[in-house]
């Protein structure tokens, strides 16, 4: 089959004799019809992030059921289906005590061969069937706003709280969005490019700012800061300006990746001010049947955030793209047929 492997750092490349994947008796057989490109699929490919090589990438996406196994019963061959990438072992300690982000037996695109190829086996229980009024190129947007619900959800967020968002690519603007429907008051982006900070306004910011003009919010917020900072961008600047940002007692949640050593300046803020950083990685299925949910309901519009679709054969010429910021792509979608 066709798909596009990942063989290291700066080395992808569309392969068409790849071998079709074999379920097992608890696992589904789908045929893939969109595939989403994620920013750790291009940190990977930059600088040997968190994707292993020698894989396929691809771990936002949607298709149609082809096979299921004999010991699948809720499912059915042609349900239009998409699929939490992430596979716990529900044998462990975390996964006993309902923690199955803790707990990764496997990743879809990330230590096995993901959904950027025609043909991707998944186990059962992490397949979702779409509703109706969810397309397949909406359904491949499930996975990653399932990661700014859950991290709503980690910041023990309470309505009525003021936040600031950095960056305003895939993530920033789920994040904006979801903010908006828990019942934010103010909603602050930090964002450098003008189309993003345009989009985040028109998806429910009151307010965007470039880098430099941080300081403004805390004048803006009587002085004290943000009550929450979501900071989707993870370089060391955005995470020491979160420091300088926050209100005392405030809460920065660290969702952007930055797999590079780098080193941390004011870092005594973090205990001066009492400050709560939490980092988060991945999302549970609670979190991802509430982002199929939002999206049914149209209380997240997920649609002007797709700004391309592309062909397999397109992606490596692609991801030289994205790996170059500053560009407007915001998410590029595979079409796979």
């Amino acid at each position: 089959m066709k798909g596009i492997y990942y063989a290291t750092a700066r080395e992808i490349e569309v392969k068409n004799d790849l071998p079709k994947p074999i379920i097992e008796p608890d696992e589904v057989l789908i045929k893939v019809k969109y595939c989403g490109i994620c920013g750790s699929d291009v940190g990977s490919f930059s600088a040997l992030g968190m994707c292993l090589p020698q894989i396929i990438l691809g771990h936002e996406f949607s298709g149609e059921i082809a096979e299921i196994g004999e010991n699948v019963k809720k499912l059915k061959v042609g349900d239009r289906v998409t699929a939490n990438p992430n596979i716990p072992c529900l044998d462990c300690e975390f996964c006993a005590k309902g923690l199955e982000v803790m707990c990764i037996l496997s990743s879809v695109g990330v230590s096995r061969d993901g959904a950027l190829a025609e043909y991707i086996n998944v186990r059962a229980d992490r397949v979702h069937v779409l509703p109706e009024s969810i397309t397949y190129e909406e359904g491949t947007m499930i996975e990653p706003l399932s990661i700014a619900v859950q991290a709503v959800k980690l910041s023990n967020f309470v309505v009525g709280r003021n936040a600031v968002v950095f960056g305003a690519g895939t993530i920033g603007l789920m994040t904006i969005q979801v903010l908006k429907a828990a019942g934010a008051s103010i909603i602050y982006v930090i964002e450098p490019i003008e189309s993003k900070q345009k989009l985040a306004l028109e998806l429910g910011a009151d307010q965007v700012f470039e880098p430099k003009r941080w300081s403004k919010i805390t004048k803006l917020t009587k002085k004290l800061g943000p009550d929450l900072i979501f900071d989707c961008v993870g370089l060391p600047e955005t995470i020491m300006t979160s420091m300088k940002l926050v209100k005392r007692g405030g809460t920065i949640m660290i969702i952007g990746i930055h797999p590079q050593p780098f080193e941390m300046q004011g870092f005594l803020q973090l205990m001066a001010k009492n400050i709560t950083m939490k980092g988060m990685f991945l999302a549970d299925q609670d979190s991802f049947i509430t982002s199929i949910d939002l999206i049914e309901k149209k209380s997240v519009n997920v649609k002007p955030m797709i700004t391309k679709l592309i062909k397999i054969e397109d992606v490596p010429e692609m991801f030289e793209i994205l790996v170059n910021p500053p560009h407007d792509e915001i998410k590029v979608i595979v079409e796979m047929e």
